[in-house]
């Protein structure tokens, strides 16, 4: 088994930059501008304060009065330069600015750059470097953040059959072959970590990755830690395989929309633990086939579909699960219509759904029913036609 390798296009992304700078002015025009207002203004003085036309009352001018005029002319003139040397200081200041911003910008995509390079290696080593360089750049970089993250989800999603179990590499005749495969795994899960542990540590604005966007579709995962997280933005694992291993989303709150729509849940553990939904969870057209999938303790503030969920095998559960919403008056729905019971243990022990709706009235196959343990009323749960209430 092989991991294929995307050459490095696949990880250049063309930064968006904001639009071009103002127009503006040459020094020497604006030196020029105010030399002008600077002469203006002394003529203008000395016409208002000893023309005939503008004080025909007032004796004629003598020296004294044109000393007086002078030397007001020169203070105005006076500020007329403080002001040209602010607009100097300005201009330089600008200037040193943008400079900085060209070289940290320059700095940036250099390391971007790099970054990817070693992404793309055919080595491990190299790729694995690449994961924590990538990250590093996500958290000095508050422009190119989501697109540093893109890459690291990216990498993630690429494509990846998972390695035998320990007993069939062992029985295989060259088990060194199952390396590659073996390295790649520790790569994505390392991926899947270093995600974790950013979203672990409290929102720093500007600095950390929590409000951004999570796009692992189409992913294939087969371990992974993400226990603890915080995630304010969307998250996506629609179309997604998890085959083995243990996926750990305990504990983690989940603020945006989560998205496992046609996901195929094959063999994985995946544990929602006290996890925490503060947003529509979307599980439409999944199959839950092998596994287990562990809601217990688990925090529903919105609805939940499972809309045409095949449930063939495995394990689901539900035990002390909570559904409530914080608005007053609503009522989150966990709606299986269209659903298949046909082989998989979904199990309620006792959930707090009080303030919620079970909605199996709709299902397309009801051959293998869930086991409900019910501490509430029989009306927050909907049966299908003619099903005994439980």
């Amino acid at each position: 088994m092989s991991s294929p390798r995307e050459p490095l296009s696949a990880f250049r992304t063309v930064l968006k930059r904001g639009g071009g700078e103002r127009p503006t002015f040459p020094l020497s025009l604006h030196v020029l501008v105010m030399v002008a207002v600077a002469s203006l203004m002394l003529s203008g003085l000395l016409w208002l304060l000893t023309s005939d036309q503008t004080s025909p009352l007032s004796p004629d001018p003598d020296d004294r009065t044109t000393l007086e005029v002078i030397r007001l002319s020169l203070y105005a003139i006076a500020g007329i330069g403080g002001v040209i040397a602010l607009t100097v200081a300005y201009r330089k200041q600008r200037v040193t600015e943008a400079t900085e911003i060209r070289e940290a910008t320059k700095l940036f995509n250099e390391r971007f750059a790099s970054a990817a390079e070693q992404l793309s290696s055919q080595r491990a080593a190299n790729r694995l470097a690449g994961v924590y360089a990538m990250a590093a750049l996500a958290d000095d970089w508050d422009a190119g953040r989501q697109t540093c993250i893109n890459v690291l989800c990216a990498y993630v999603r690429m494509p990846y059959e998972a390695p035998p179990f320990r007993h069939e590499r062992e029985a295989a005749n060259n088990p060194r072959r199952f390396r590659p495969v073996l390295e790649e795994r520790l790569i994505r899960h390392s991926v899947i970590n270093v995600v974790g542990g950013r979203l672990r540590r409290p929102p720093v604005p500007g600095r950390t990755w929590h409000e951004h966007d999570f796009d692992f579709t189409g992913v294939n995962l087969d371990g992974g830690n993400l226990n603890d997280a915080l995630f304010l933005g969307r998250v996506s694992f629609a179309f997604g395989r998890f085959t083995a291993g243990t996926i750990d989303f305990s504990r983690v709150r989940f603020e945006g929309p989560v998205d496992f729509n046609r996901a195929r849940f094959l063999g994985a553990r995946l544990r929602f633990t006290e996890t925490r939904f503060a947003a529509p969870v979307l599980l439409s057209e999944t199959m839950v086939a092998a596994g287990t999938l562990d809601f217990s303790s688990a925090h529903f503030t919105s609805d939940v579909s499972f809309d045409g969920t095949v449930f063939a095998g495995g394990h689901m559960h539900f035990s002390r699960t909570v559904c409530s919403s914080p608005v007053l008056g609503a009522k989150p729905v966990l709606d299986f219509s269209g659903a298949s019971f046909t082989g998989t243990a979904v199990v309620f022990d006792r959930p707090d759904i009080s303030a919620a709706t079970l909605d199996f009235s709709r299902v397309a196959d009801w051959s293998h029913p869930p086991v409900f343990d019910l501490a509430d009323g029989p009306d927050t749960v909907r049966l299908p036609e003619g099903e005994p209430q439980r």
